[in-house]
């Protein structure tokens, strides 16, 4: 099964994919979410030349020159914006520059990570999602997937062990450089009043006929989890007939599209409104 967190923030669906690669949900955010959703952009310039909502950002002077000394070094890499730490409402604070590095994704054979054809979750299989037990951040970028790493250490055990001291030589170049960690491993916290709303969001959605709708527990305790054995078009009248409204609700998927049978993120778009690009 495929690993992905898909975190879309202010109902808004973009093709890139803020992700835990040891996940085994594909989870959506409706209203407040614990990290924003933002398109990466590639910077190994002083042009950004891709397309999204981080564009205009001006790159980190030190994240742009441990860039350029690791795309010397052989590296595909790149700066982007790394997630912001939420106020103390929950809501993420909007990143102000590219101030993290990431190298591309490789799978066992060293070849590229893709992403699946709805542009939504990566194509890894357990071993591949393995090697990335030490990475920080996973990130698509329209097709494209990326990982952050803490620094050279955590290289161990991934496809790119064998460069740990290129890895290395390009810290000890840029002792100004630090990953953003303090922003990637923050713990979600809830508020009594968003786990109330859960609660009450899902007994009204079985009151609705919904019975498959379970009351969150345990870590996720704002997440409703719809089982894969929903169908497409009982899960468009449940996006309709159940709306969010204001409530911090993210919605866990057990499994991806493909397990599904069909685009649940279509789905939503179309019974929600969602902007897609």
């Amino acid at each position: 099964m495929t690993s992905t967190i898909n975190r879309i923030p202010n109902q808004t669906l973009r093709h890139t994919l803020a992700a835990a690669s040891a996940s085994a949900l594909c989870l959506i955010a409706l209203a407040g979410c614990s990290m924003p959703f933002t398109n990466q952009a590639s910077d190994t310039s002083d042009a950004s030349n891709a397309s999204g909502s981080s564009d205009n950002l001006a790159t980190d002077a030190n994240a742009k020159k441990f860039v350029s000394c690791l795309t010397g070094k052989g590296f595909e890499a790149q700066a982007a914006a790394a997630p912001g730490i939420p106020d103390s409402s929950g809501k993420p604070k909007t990143p102000t520059t590219k101030n993290m590095v990431m190298l591309r994704m490789l799978d066992a054979n060293s070849q590229p990570v893709e992403a699946d054809d709805n542009g939504m979750s990566v194509s890894a299989d357990s071993t591949t999602q393995q090697m990335y037990a030490n990475s920080m951040f996973t990130s698509i970028d329209y097709g494209t997937v990326w990982v952050a790493f803490k620094d050279s250490a955590a290289l161990a055990g991934s496809p790119y062990e064998s460069k740990r001291q290129d890895y290395a030589d390009c810290e000890a170049k840029n002792p100004n450089f630090a990953q953003p960690a303090q922003d990637l491993n923050q713990t979600p916290t809830y508020t009594d009043a968003d786990k109330q709303a859960a609660l009450d969001f899902a007994k009204n959605a079985r009151s609705k006929g919904f019975s498959w709708v379970a009351d969150p527990t345990g870590n996720e305790p704002t997440t409703i989890l719809i089982p894969k054995t929903v169908p497409e078009d009982e899960l468009r009248r449940f996006f309709k007939e159940c709306p969010v409204g204001d409530a911090h609700i993210t919605y866990g998927f057990d499994g991806t599209p493909d397990d599904f049978g069909y685009d649940y993120t279509k789905v939503m778009d179309e019974a929600m409104g969602v902007v897609s690009y």
